[in-house]
């Protein structure tokens, strides 16, 4: 009789693990068909768990399977509710297996609070932002307001930037102009921005000059990032071969500029220059690691979008705004 009774008890625990492993099979791959099924199959596990808690029987890794199917439905009650939807509902499912007292019967008690929990951290992050805002703003206006011209001057840029990419030249010179006629002293990225212009529409001289002011008023310490601007700004207009010179320029007063290795590795990356651009990327990388983490981490980027495009795919397919325009000189 001894014996008759553990191996029942065994036969049992043997259908709970079957039962389990098929539970575990069938949440990932929910139908309408089968999720009626899947929930009275929970059921049924749960009624063997029941019968088997006094049996002496070593349960421990089917009560940890049982935990996880658990915490995956309701992490995944929302889609497991969808499933249930198409089937008809939950409601009605709970009426045709009475008395449903399970937590799988209940999964759209689950999903509301899931959904009431998440409204309230997105007040509440909103809430922390909205006031963060407002003291940021508040510092910005009454502790430390803006410089005007900082502002004249990024407003104009950020115009100069959209205008430059729709070739709409004579456009972005008034716009200059405007931003210039507000400012207290020149700005030396702006007047970068009309020599650049200036050039695309062959108005060589005053765009000379407007470099010359620019570097002028750039300090000695700062030569380095003026040559990278002025390169990176013909960079956007299209002027592969001007900002090639203005990059090599940058490390000619700075062979360890990473900024500059980055300029000469964009203007390969435009020209279809796989090779040369990863190398260049790459050294950037090398460059800026310590130094300017930002930086490091979009050439890394730069680089690994490069390595993994087809080796006969050519990178400069979109024509740059104004490349078939005639170049002049400097």
């Amino acid at each position: 009789m001894a014996y008759s009774v553990r191996e029942e008890r065994q036969s049992l625990a043997n259908s709970l693990r079957e039962e389990l492993s098929q539970a575990e099979r069938v949440i990932v791959q929910l139908r309408r068909d089968n999720v009626e099924s899947f929930l009275q199959l929970l059921d049924s596990i749960e009624d063997r768990f029941a019968l088997l808690e006094a049996s002496g029987l070593d349960l421990r890794p089917e009560q940890t399977r049982w935990g996880s199917l658990h915490g995956k439905l309701q992490r995944e009650a929302g889609r497991v509710m969808r499933v249930v939807d198409v089937a008809g509902g939950l409601e009605k499912l709970r009426k045709a297996n009475s008395p449903a007292a399970g937590l799988w019967w209940h999964l759209d008690a689950v999903v509301a609070a899931n959904r009431r929990h998440l409204i309230r951290r997105l007040g509440t992050t909103t809430g922390i932002i909205i006031s963060l805002l407002a003291i940021v703003w508040a510092l910005l206006t009454y502790v430390f307001p803006p410089d005007p011209d900082t502002v004249a001057a990024s407003e104009a840029i950020s115009s100069l930037q959209q205008l430059a990419f729709e070739g709409r030249w004579e456009e972005a010179l008034a716009v200059i102009d405007g931003a210039k006629a507000k400012l207290t002293k020149p700005d030396p990225e702006l007047l970068i921005w009309e020599a650049v212009i200036l050039e695309k529409i062959g108005q060589n001289r005053r765009a000379q000059e407007a470099l010359a002011e620019a570097k002028a008023l750039t300090p000695a310490s700062q030569q380095v990032a003026y040559w990278w601007t002025l390169g990176s700004i013909r960079l956007s207009v299209g002027d592969l071969a001007k900002a090639r010179v203005a990059g090599n320029e940058a490390l000619a007063l700075d062979p360890d500029d990473p900024q500059g290795y980055f300029l000469l590795a964009s203007v390969a990356e435009a020209e279809g220059d796989t090779i040369t651009a990863i190398d260049l990327f790459e050294e950037t990388f090398k460059l800026a690691a310590d130094s300017n983490p930002q930086l490091a981490v979009i050439a890394r980027v730069r680089m690994g979008n490069l390595l993994q495009m087809p080796a006969n795919m050519s990178f400069s397919g979109t024509a740059e705004p104004g490349e078939n325009e005639e170049g002049s000189g400097e």
